[in-house]
């Protein structure tokens, strides 16, 4: 049998779904026979001790907790990234697969292809969203993709947009899927609650292009059709724009902070019905949470989300974009007890099958192998 491919996952991320992908993509590539997984992650991940118990070879890093210390780490970052280089060359490291962007990755991948490794970079978003410091991190996304000698995206559109964006070459693109995020280990499916009104989710960053404000137009008209409906929104970001809107309402619940890994299980197990009323999407870690607890998800119809949300089978896709098309699409859901039982069920079918990690791990490995054999892009020439 030859050697197996010595792969190198990396992220310094601390939170949000970047440290749990991670760990998923190491649990599921770590049994098999023809991968040597390594690790390089931030020893102040919210998900360190979990993925690091799993005892594989790693180098892992003290990234930052606050702003001083990145402004102090960061004046380390030549002898970081010497430091990881070494490590890609004392193991003979074939492939880093960097799993999900981190601010310094931008001025340490260089160094992967010195130390004679092959970049494999996961593109989330071919494009950075509004309200996400465009300027800057869109330049950090433009170097890294520049580095960058294969990519995996987590939907074709991503891949699409990667390809017309940033000119990168289609046969360096290899499809994979975000993973079921199962925080409850939930195998029935949910019904409408009897003994109280339907609860609706908002979960996540609240940045501009979620659209909050559709949600919240859409709510009164939602409240008319079912009485005593609420809305709850948990996740951190700026609130300013929606206050005079939030202000006339009634029935919404914020919880307007970071959200712990710790508090959402009951978050998701006490809430009916996730809803996406987002005006740009490349995809949805709330989608893979969702499906997973069994809770169906109602989204605006954009190319991302709808290739992780089934029309009448996990979830309800809005006809149009706009408040009007999302209050019809959420009652379309919680109108009928049998069609949301069935959505329930078949938001759970989703995630035990095409959410499933080992095949998605599969297809990690796959375009490692592939990017091992095509080898290193000609940057400046074949892009």
């Amino acid at each position: 049998m030859p050697d197996p491919l010595r792969l190198l996952l990396w992220h310094w991320g601390r939170r949000g779904g970047g440290p749990r992908y991670t760990h998923e993509l190491a649990r599921v590539l770590a049994a098999r026979d023809d991968v040597e997984v390594h690790l390089s992650l931030s020893r102040q991940s919210e998900y360190f001790d979990v993925t690091d118990s799993l005892g594989l070879p790693a180098h892992h890093i003290d990234t930052y907790a606050n702003l001083p210390q990145f402004a102090l780490r960061s004046m380390s970052l030549p002898l970081i990234r010497r430091e990881l280089g070494r490590y890609i060359a004392r193991h003979r490291i074939e492939v880093v697969f960097c799993t999900m962007d981190h601010l310094w990755d931008a001025f340490v991948a260089p160094e992967i292809g010195r130390r004679g490794a092959l970049y494999l970079l996961a593109v989330h978003d071919a494009n950075r969203h509004p309200g996400e410091d465009q300027g800057f991190r869109q330049w950090l996304l433009r170097r890294d993709v520049a580095c960058a000698d294969g990519a995996v995206t987590l939907t074709r559109s991503v891949g699409e947009g990667l390809v017309t964006s940033h000119a990168f070459p289609p046969d360096r693109v290899w499809k994979s899927t975000l993973g079921s995020f199962a925080y409850t280990g939930r195998t029935t499916p949910r019904t409408l609650p009897k003994d109280r009104p339907p609860r609706l989710l908002f979960f996540g960053r609240i940045l501009p292009y979620k659209g909050l404000d559709l949600m919240l137009e859409a709510l009164p008209a939602l409240q008319k059709r079912f009485p005593g409906l609420t809305l709850e929104v948990w996740g951190s970001g700026d609130l300013a724009p929606h206050r005079r809107r939030l202000d006339g309402l009634s029935g919404v619940r914020l919880e307007n902070r970071w959200i712990g890994e710790d508090e959402i299980p009951h978050i998701f197990a006490d809430t009916d019905l996730a809803v996406l009323p987002y005006r740009e999407a490349s995809q949805s870690a709330v989608v893979a949470t969702a499906f997973s607890d069994a809770m169906p998800c109602v989204a605006t119809p954009l190319p991302g989300l709808r290739e992780q949300v089934t029309d009448g089978r996990d979830g309800i896709v809005a006809s149009a974009a706009g408040a009007e098309a999302f209050a019809a699409a959420v009652t379309r859901a919680l109108e009928d007890d049998t069609r949301y039982a069935a959505l329930s069920a078949g938001a759970l079918e989703t995630a035990a099958t095409q959410l499933d990690w080992r095949p998605i791990g599969d297809t990690i490995a796959d375009a490692a192998f592939a990017l091992r054999r095509i080898g290193p892009r000609r940057k400046g020439v074949d892009h």
